[in-house]
């Protein structure tokens, strides 16, 4: 039987994050990431911004074998947005999407 680790708590993800962000390559993007974006009209810079500046894990969920965090924070243009990430490390997160929130649903 496969053990599921716990989640990482807030304080431990925010850590992770920040040590992922100062790092050249501690952020690494999913193969698909900039074609989900697209879809959802919504820049790498955005994601970036929301990925820096969170402010809340909205949910966790055990997907594939791993936990999947979803992060959200106010974009550039200061509207609602979540960013769907995994940590493959202590200092690297895998940024897997992220989308823009209209009157409480995804955009």
């Amino acid at each position: 039987m496969l053990h599921r680790p716990d989640p990482l708590s807030e304080t431990d993800l925010r850590r992770v994050f920040a040590k992922a962000l100062s790092s050249p390559d501690g952020l690494v993007y999913s193969p698909k990431l900039f074609e989900k974006l697209g879809r959802h009209g919504v820049s790498i810079h955005d994601l970036l911004h929301v990925c820096r500046n969170w402010e809340l894990i909205r949910s966790t969920r055990w997907q594939y074998g791993e936990w999947r965090y979803r992060v959200e924070g106010l974009n550039l243009d200061g509207k609602w947005m979540a960013a769907v990430v995994s940590v493959k490390s202590p200092s690297s997160i895998l940024v897997i999407t992220g989308f823009r929130f209209a009157r409480g649903k995804k955009s």
